[in-house]
């Protein structure tokens, strides 16, 4: 699933250069940021629980579940920080305490709750602003939007609660894939449109 959900983020990271090279609007520019960073977080994951995967859960690589995951989380961290950033400096709300608190990494080696939480606030923040915006546009972009980043909160919601129940874990993996597609689905119809 994280192979699949790297192909659609750089699909999406390529489809925002291409909507922003068109219509110079930043938050597009943040997006192509960010999905990159993203993808590239869960290449690295991917690739280390594969590596895992391939020599049998050999001890001396279970280490590498760890390092796949704290990549993933911080690249996740910063790429939905610069969304927060881009949404926030759109509403011209933003104060430079905010900026600094943005610049402050985190590093978490594993899946818990406080990364999660971490994830969780800072996408209902954007699905908050998303819908903000739906609520004033009312066209079918800024659904979309709403819609992706919505899914993206639900599937960190059910990483959260995995543990819980592990049948969480593969509703989390679909629920980011749908947020990923719908945030495509969107990009594709904004380039072909212009």
């Amino acid at each position: 699933m994280e192979f699949i959900a790297f192909v659609i983020a750089i699909a999406v990271a390529y489809q925002a250069m291409k909507a922003y090279k068109l219509s110079k609007e930043k938050t597009l520019l943040y997006h192509n940021l960010s999905f990159v960073l993203i993808g590239a977080g869960l290449l690295v994951d991917g690739l280390s629980g594969l590596i895992v995967l391939l020599t049998r859960f050999h001890r001396g690589f279970l280490y590498l579940f760890g390092v796949g995951y704290t990549i993933n989380f911080l690249a996740q961290v910063l790429a939905y920080g610069l969304l927060v950033f881009a949404y926030v400096h759109q509403a011209r709300n933003i104060t430079d305490a905010t900026q600094a608190l943005a610049a402050v990494p985190i590093l978490f080696f594993e899946r818990n709750a406080v990364t999660e939480l971490i994830l969780i606030f800072l996408l209902v923040y954007i699905a908050t602003q998303t819908a903000i915006n739906y609520s004033i546009n009312k066209n079918t972009n800024s659904m979309l939007v709403f819609g992706a980043f919505a899914s993206l909160s639900v599937a960190h919601v059910f990483f959260l609660i995995f543990t819980v129940a592990p049948i969480f874990f593969p509703l989390a993996q679909v629920a980011q894939l749908f947020g990923f597609l719908l945030l495509l689905a969107m990009l594709l119809r904004v380039n072909r449109h212009t």
